[in-house]
Order: C-alpha cells, then sequence, then structure tokens
C-alpha cells in the first residue's frame, strides 16, 4: 500500500468492484486511466504521473482535444484532493487495474455519467458521497467543464 504522507488523502487499495458491470462506454474508460494516473501523481509526486497521464490522453482523445481533457481532469482530481478522508484507487499498473475498480472510483465515473446525462440531483448525491460530505463546488465546476470541452453540457451550472 502507498499512503500520501503527511494528508493521505489517496491511497491505493483493491477494491471488489467489476468494472464490466458498470459498462463503461469508451469516454469513461479513458477518463478512468488519465484520472489513476493523476490520483498517482497525487499519492507520490515525484513519480510524475501527470506526464504520463498527459500522454496517455493524447492518444484516447481524439486531436487537438487530449492535452486539454487531460488538463481539465487534472483540476477534477486535485479538487478531490481537498476532500477528508482517504481515496482508494488502483494504480495504472496493478494487476487489475484493468478490470476493476473501487467504490471512490464509481462515484467518479457515477458524477461523470450524471452530468452527461443531466441529472442534476443525481450529481449532487454522489458528489456529495464522493466529497464525504465537504464542499463540492470545486470538484463539480471542474467536472462541468471537462462535460463542456467533451460537448456533454452546453451551459455551466455548478460555478
Amino acid at each position: 500500500m502507498t499512503h500520501h504522507i503527511p494528508s493521505q488523502i489517496f491511497f491505493c487499495d483493491p477494491g471488489l468492484g467489476d468494472r464490466q458491470s458498470l459498462e463503461l462506454d469508451a469516454f469513461e474508460q479513458s477518463f478512468l486511466c488519465v484520472a489513476r494516473h493523476f490520483f498517482e501523481t497525487h499519492d507520490a509526486p515525484d513519480s510524475q504521473c501527470w506526464m504520463q497521464a498527459f500522454l496517455v490522453a493524447e492518444t484516447r482523445f481524439p486531436p487537438p482535444f487530449g492535452a486539454t481533457i487531460a488538463h481539465a481532469i487534472s483540476l477534477a482530481v486535485s479538487a478531490l484532493a481537498a476532500r477528508p478522508g482517504t481515496f482508494a484507487y488502483y494504480e495504472t499498473g496493478h494487476v487489475l487495474a484493468d478490470h476493476a475498480i473501487t467504490r471512490e472510483e464509481q462515484y467518479l465515473i457515477n458524477v461523470l455519467r450524471h452530468l452527461r446525462t443531466g441529472e442534476r440531483a443525481k450529481v449532487h448525491a454522489t458528489a456529495m458521497l464522493l466529497c464525504c460530505g465537504a464542499d463540492t463546488r470545486a470538484f463539480l465546476a471542474a467536472m462541468e467543464r471537462l462535460c463542456i470541452i467533451i460537448g456533454d453540457v452546453s451551459e455551466l451550472r455548478f460555478q
């Protein structure tokens, strides 16, 4: 297990969730992959995994949007870093990373899904779970901007 010291915001803890049961679309799969690199960056800043996140985004998202999308994901992950408690995730190199998902990662994907489908009440409820009851505004604003970039949201509601 890896722990971010002193805040212990992120750590790698293999969860029990099955990614296939969530039926992630191609964007959600790519989003999760890039986000995991940013989680690792927060967990181990010296690893500079953020560079790999940008490289992965450039290959997974259509040009010229890869770096822009990666930056938007990094802002959402940074906003999550302000939440209390820990955030369980699979490191990108973990043997189960392609098949499993943690509860926190599921909440993150669900916030993305609900934003993309316009289910505002579900966005708020899931964000509250993900942020452990803490202020969700910065996180939701970052996620909404990501959805604007990809064309799934047309106006800002979480400013």
